[in-house]
């Protein structure tokens, strides 16, 4: 497996802002590079560890189901549920659209 490249560029940092819809300035451009440069470097060295004899595991402690038991029970009714809703439609809640 090649090694990855940890040498960040601002020009890399300002794209994956743009990505992700955040606007930055260029001081924290170069403090974010600065920062996720020391990340990938300690990526790097935990690629470099051996773990050939390190069983894989999907949980690192046993997990156990702790969920109750699926029952059928009376839901609150819809007016109730609604009281307080900041807009409704008849006995629907009434929310801006989150997508376009």
């Amino acid at each position: 497996m090649p090694e990855p490249e940890s040498e960040l560029s601002s020009r890399e940092v300002e794209h994956v802002a743009r990505l992700a819809r955040l606007g930055i300035t260029p001081e924290e451009v170069t403090r974010y590079r600065d920062q996720l440069r020391n990340i990938l470097h300690h990526i790097e060295a935990l690629n470099r560890a051996d773990t050939s004899k390190v069983p894989a595991t999907a949980h690192p402690l046993e997990e156990r189901n702790v969920m109750r038991e699926d029952r059928r029970e009376p839901s609150l009714p819809a007016e109730a549920a609604l009281r307080n809703a900041p807009s409704r439609d008849d006995s629907y809640f009434k929310v801006k659209a989150i997508q376009e």
